[in-house]
């Protein structure tokens, strides 16, 4: 099955038009946290920042939504 994955960082929204195929839904979220991951590792240094992954089938239902808040203190 084909997910999408949409993401919103530092520089702004995006929305997957293209789609990763995935064997099961288990597998789409296991990459939606490697790819939270990479964008952590990517994000600018300094300041504030929310970094977000959402998962959606085919039909536009969400199946996974994962967030990595962090904060300079």
């Amino acid at each position: 099955m084909r997910y999408f994955f949409d993401t919103i960082d530092q520089t702004g929204a995006r929305r997957d038009p293209i789609g990763v195929d995935c064997a099961t839904a288990t597998a789409a979220r296991r990459l939606a946290r490697e790819a939270l991951a990479e964008m952590f590792v990517d994000a600018r240094d300094g300041g504030d920042a929310t970094l977000v992954i959402a998962v959606r089938d085919t039909e536009g239902s969400p199946v996974f939504e994962g967030r990595l808040v962090y904060a300079e203190r």
